[in-house]
């Protein structure tokens, strides 16, 4: 049974990757370029259904540089922390549900107008 434990423990900590990406994109940016690749994934998708000439252009590429652009953000930094963060479930989840509450917050301002 110890020898499991032993195991077990060592499996579970060798799994953990314990550096940090050197260009960690900051909590409050990565929220907010989350969100708005999102909306643009959604835009994206149900332009497709009405203009499939869209698809052909990939838009979506378009999106997602003019996004990483405009936040000042390097796509390879962006994925390297998106992935760090997906390998630590709790960070990961705060970021997903700060990302829900922004976009909750967004939608209550555009029903207040």
């Amino acid at each position: 049974m110890r020898k499991i434990f032993i195991i077990l423990c060592i499996f579970i900590f060798s799994c953990q990757d314990k550096e940090q990406p050197k260009n960690l994109v900051p909590f409050d940016k990565m929220k907010v370029v989350l969100y708005q690749l999102m909306k643009a994934d959604e835009y994206y998708t149900r332009s497709v259904s009405a203009d499939t000439a869209m698809q052909l252009e990939k838009k979506n590429i378009q999106f997602y540089k003019q996004i990483f652009e405009l936040n000042k953000v390097d796509r390879n930094d962006f994925f390297e922390t998106l992935t760090y963060l997906q390998k630590r479930p709790i960070e990961f989840k705060e970021l997903m549900d700060s990302t829900y509450e922004l976009s909750k917050r967004e939608k209550l301002q555009l029903n207040v107008h």
